[in-house]
């Protein structure tokens, strides 16, 4: 089981990657994208239906994200707890 630590520790570290690639690191948006695409192609085959869908749904998702890292704003730190 995670503990609140470790999830924050995580989240600091998703931020350091986010902030990298915002910085024109594509090595950290790879790190991203590394860390997200199971999951993305999995929720993109239940909706689709179809293997080829799903990988060009994710592929233009990420393709979209990385477009528009300029634009993503930093969310305020969550309390502890």
């Amino acid at each position: 089981m995670k503990t609140s630590s470790t999830t924050r520790s995580n989240k600091e570290f998703e931020g350091s990657l986010v902030t990298a690639a915002k910085l024109g690191d594509s090595r950290a948006f790879e790190d991203l994208v590394g860390g997200h695409e199971r999951r993305a192609f999995a929720t993109a085959h239940r909706i689709t239906g179809n293997r080829e869908d799903a990988e060009d749904v994710v592929q233009e998702s990420f393709h979209k994200a990385f477009r528009h890292l300029a634009s993503l704003k930093k969310r305020p730190a969550s309390p502890a707890g």
